[in-house]
């Protein structure tokens, strides 16, 4: 029994066309010279073939595979969707491709990724990195594998990072909250260690200490996620068994905030009369929930592309850049003036 022939190669076109190698090559690769008539046919032949070009091989000569790493922490978070998006359409100009490894938010998942993407010969990484341990990029640094972090920084690792302005987005929340009369805020928070938690609350305490600081403030943290949210605040309610004292509640996302607002209707408290809700991130369902979500808008597209095009120049040119992208308020129906 024959054995079944998957992929067509130059050597195939050259026996079908009748041409050399060398020439069938270079019509296929469309370098060097050939006359017009035979490209033509080598062309016509290598379609009826069904030939596609080797970009593996391709790579080995040119030192070149044009496809980039991505790893994320979560693709099933809206959020992360659409910073994907923004890489791949920025990648499409380039003439890149990515290849997406989702890490489940497991440091052991994400140092596997990043170990499999070089096995590809990717020509960098982009990381939303999982933050419990950095060692894995460490190695990237030091062994000056182009890459780029989103959403986090580490005071130890000089490298490429882009991010949104997450302590103004704090404050925004905040000061919204505070200048319509909120004075008992909950910050219902991710883990302490995630960079992002730590700029949103500091974000928030400095409004608090520049517009009133008599409003009182509790925050809880809470793994990431909208099971993990949920669980984490009808724990700290249920904790709590007096009336729900706070007016203002501020989550370090809008999945949070979700959780959040599911476990008040439960409850029977009202969303905004009896307590205000702010999220961040600005994902697609914040403007159809009832009510609609007020909530820091960040630029999550933005956030991709500027990744891809940081990485380029990395690539190119050994550039290291921090890039920190500006955040607004978007004010909907979850909050009201006191």
């Amino acid at each position: 029994m024959v054995k079944k022939k998957y992929f067509v190669t130059i050597k195939d076109v050259a026996k079908v066309s009748g041409y050399s190698i060398n020439t069938v090559s270079r019509a296929l690769g469309n370098r060097g010279y050939v006359k017009r008539e035979t490209k033509e046919k080598i062309l016509k032949v290598a379609s009826e073939l069904g030939y596609m070009r080797n970009c593996a091989a391709s790579a080995l000569r040119t030192k070149r595979s044009h496809i980039v790493g991505v790893v994320v922490v979560d693709n099933t978070n809206p959020f992360y969707a659409e910073v994907i998006k923004g890489i791949e359409l920025e990648a499409k100009k380039y003439g890149y491709t990515i290849i997406l490894i989702n890490t489940d938010r497991s440091y052991e998942n994400e140092e596997k990724a990043i170990e499999i993407l070089l096995q590809r010969r990717v020509e960098g990484l982009i990381i939303t990195a999982v933050q419990t341990r950095n060692d894995d990029l460490k190695r990237l640094v030091d062994e000056k594998i182009p890459n780029v972090i989103i959403g986090s920084k580490f005071e130890d690792l000089t490298t490429n990072y882009v991010c949104s302005d997450d302590e103004k987005g704090g404050y925004l929340a905040a000061k919204h909250l505070l200048e319509n009369n909120h004075r008992k805020l909950l910050l219902v928070n991710a883990e302490k260690y995630k960079y992002a938690s730590k700029m949103r609350e500091l974000g928030v305490r400095k409004a608090i200490s520049e517009i009133n600081v008599s409003a009182k403030l509790e925050v809880i943290y809470s793994k990431d996620g909208f099971d993990n949210g949920y669980d984490t605040f009808v724990k700290f309610i249920e904790k709590n068994k007096t009336k729900f004292e706070y007016d203002g509640i501020i989550c370090y996302n809008d999945v949070y905030a979700f959780a959040v607002m599911k476990a008040l209707k439960e409850r029977g408290i009202r969303i905004p009369d009896d307590v205000s809700i702010v999220g961040f991130d600005d994902i697609y369902f914040s403007s159809i929930v009832e009510p609609s979500l007020t909530t820091v808008r960040t630029d999550k597209p933005k956030l991709g592309a500027e990744a891809f095009r940081i990485l380029m120049n990395n690539i190119e040119s050994g550039s290291v850049t921090e890039l920190t992208l500006p955040v607004e308020l978007v004010v909907r129906n979850s909050t009201i003036k006191r």
